[in-house]
Order: structure tokens, then C-alpha cells, then sequence
């Protein structure tokens, strides 16, 4: 555990750790644990050090006391607000800091939120991928209006629940939700959340993590819409997986070279 007068230089260069070291067992205590260890217990855990850190890690992990910290409780599910913005109103959940606190505050991406403004207009007909708890769904719906529309894609079911109580909230008929992740073919996919944002992954060789992983859905795009229905803005914002996912619209890319709006992450 480095701490500012000592900072990681250039991390990436390391190799990765297969023993663990006593600094290992530290950014143990402190990060799954919460605490520094006291004088008693720390000769017992540094003799740790030297074991495999999966097995350590795991150790700690599997403890008591990291099981009262509830750190893997769901979250965003407590204290929904309804914040009312520009044309539409949207359902945030008030603990969560990645995505709801920022929309709700009505400062979350306004440079994005110029470049949808600037770009959709009536009629319009619109792909989110990635959509989140839906603010960018709901910003491209009260502006193409009901001769247009919009597809949200979002495999968090979190996320597609408060998606869904505010498409009802603005009566916004022109929306259509899928609860799936967006990729290159059918299939299955683990997810990894954390507050509203998530990643997903291949599942898990393993059996005992595979069945206790949150599994969802993922499909092409492509197979989500009518092949007759032009698509004139696709969005994409799917922490890490933007290739895989315009790899699934290949044929909507094709049709009708529609903008994208994307995350480089």
C-alpha cells in the first residue's frame, strides 16, 4: 500500500503478483477489511506473506468481519428521487455516485448532452446502448417525439427497473426497452456492477463461481430492430465493450450509416 510521498510509478510495468507480500496482507486489511491491522493480530498475518495471493485474498474475502461491511450489497436500490430536467423527467437512486447523484444534480455530461441537442430532431430514430438508468434514452425521446423513437438497451436490471418507471413517468411511448447486453453474437455474459455502472465478461470456467455470478443476456443489436427502420443515431457507452457491440450492428451500420456517439473506455 504506497501512499502519496510514495506513489506507484508506472504500475503497468510490474509483473503480476503470484506470492503475497506483507504490503499485500496491508492493502488487505485496509481495502477489504476497512482497518489497519493492530499490534496482536499483525505478526500472525504477515506470516502470510510468501503464501498464493488468491488464497490469501480469498481468506479475507471469506471473513466474518468483510461479510458485516455489506460492501456487496446491492446498490442503488434505496432513496429514488424524480428529478425534473429539460423535457423529461428521470428516476435516480441517491446513493448512487457513478451515474443517478450527477443527473439528478442536472450536471451530468452537458458537452454530450449539447451534441444530442444539436443533432436529433423530430422524426428521428435512435439505438442507446449501454443506456444506464436512461438519461440519454429519455433526452433522444422528448426531442425526436412520437413519430420517432428510441431503443435502450442495458443489461443491469437495476438500471433497467428505474429506466422503466421513468419512461412510464413521461408517458414516453416511443421508447422500447431491452434488458440485454449488446454484442458481437447470442449468448450469455456475466455482469460486474458497481453502483449503476458494470461491466460484463465471458462466464467463468469454474462452477462454484459461475453459479454464484449475476448472469445476463447478450444479443446483436442488429436483431433488435426492423431491418426496414432507419437508424440515424446509435450511442455506445459500454466500458470496454464498444468494438464487440459495433461488431453486432454491422448490418444497421451498413443500412444506413447512422451517427455514433461513443466512450472510448
Amino acid at each position: 500500500m504506497m501512499d502519496q510521498s510514495n506513489p506507484v510509478r508506472e504500475p503497468w510495468k510490474l509483473a503480476p503478483p503470484d506470492v503475497a507480500s506483507q504490503a499485500d496482507i496491508l492493502a488487505c486489511f485496509r481495502l477489504i477489511l476497512g482497518r489497519n491491522p493492530n499490534p496482536e493480530e499483525w505478526t500472525g498475518h504477515s506470516m502470510l506473506a510468501g503464501q498464493k495471493l488468491p488464497g490469501v485474498v480469498a481468506s479475507y474475502l471469506n471473513s466474518l468481519e468483510f461479510a458485516r461491511r455489506k460492501l456487496l450489497e446491492p446498490t442503488g436500490s434505496g432513496d429514488i428521487r424524480l428529478a425534473e430536467l429539460s423535457g423529461f423527467r428521470i428516476h435516480t437512486a441517491a446513493d448512487d455516485g457513478a451515474v443517478g447523484r450527477h443527473v439528478h444534480a442536472g450536471n451530468y455530461e452537458p458537452d454530450v448532452t449539447a451534441v444530442f441537442r444539436r443533432l436529433l430532431k423530430p422524426g428521428m430514430n435512435v439505438i442507446d446502448i449501454g443506456a444506464n438508468i436512461g438519461y440519454f434514452t429519455l433526452l433522444s425521446a422528448s426531442i425526436v417525439g412520437p413519430a420517432g423513437s428510441v431503443l435502450a438497451i442495458e443489461p443491469n436490471p437495476r438500471n433497467a427497473r428505474l429506466l422503466e418507471a421513468s419512461r412510464r413517468a413521461n408517458g414516453f411511448d416511443n421508447v422500447t426497452l431491452a434488458q440485454t447486453a449488446a454484442g458481437a453474437a447470442t449468448g450469455l455474459l456475466v455482469l460486474h456492477t458497481s453502483h449503476s455502472n458494470g461491466t460484463t465478461s465471458r462466464p467463468p470456467d469454474e462452477l462454484a463461481q459461475l453459479l454464484g455470478s449475476e448472469s445476463v443476456a447478450c444479443v446483436r443489436a442488429d436483431a433488435l430492430v426492423d431491418p426496414a427502420r432507419r437508424i440515424d443515431l446509435i450511442k455506445l457507452d459500454v466500458e470496454g465493450a464498444e468494438a464487440l457491440a459495433l461488431e453486432g450492428c454491422d448490418s444497421i451500420l451498413r443500412a444506413w450509416h447512422p451517427i455514433l456517439i461513443s466512450e472510448f473506455s
